[in-house]
């Protein structure tokens, strides 16, 4: 095996590493859009249901602050684990636009399962989730930076062909 069809493969493999991460940011920004929306809604919603003198308003606000602070940091441990295998072309502001322009949508389509629909909690997040990662997984390869591997190996073919 020669040096070439070496780095033609790694080439490769950082392409589909590339894309399945791009797929987990896009599932993580949608924790990061939904961490702040748990906690404005854990400190407004059990305190107008229930009267402030409620045990129960206490309770769910309590665990509304641990669950949105669970996930955010959950958000931000798989946003780093999946921004450490992306490559530098997710890294552009382009690239996190079109995550979080997929997160948003995807929680809004949750928002929607989850109180409008029949669907179940679990299968509710399930397809939120999917349907994010995937959308990430298949535009990943689109996006404006991915043009610098087939530049990369037009500039390599043409430095080989002048060194011959």
């Amino acid at each position: 095996m020669n040096n070439e069809l070496r780095i033609d493969a790694v080439l490769r493999s950082i392409d589909v590493y590339g894309r399945l991460a791009f797929g987990g940011q896009c599932v993580a920004a949608m924790a990061i859009i939904a961490a702040p929306l748990l906690l404005i809604t854990a400190s407004i919603v059990p305190f107008t249901i229930w009267s402030d003198n409620r045990q129960e308003a206490i309770w769910v606000w309590l665990g509304g602050w641990a669950l949105a602070i669970a996930v955010g940091a959950a958000a931000i441990a798989f946003g780093a684990v999946c921004w450490r295998w992306s490559g530098d072309w997710i890294t552009e502001w382009p690239g996190y636009a079109v995550a979080f322009g997929f997160a948003g949508i995807a929680d809004g389509a949750l928002a929607y399962m989850l109180t409008s629909t029949p669907v179940p909690a679990y299968a509710s997040f399930a397809i939120a989730m999917t349907a994010a990662f995937v959308a990430g997984l298949l535009v990943a390869g689109h996006l404006g930076g991915m043009r610098v591997l087939p530049e990369q190996r037009e500039q390599r073919e043409r430095e080989l062909a002048r060194r011959r």
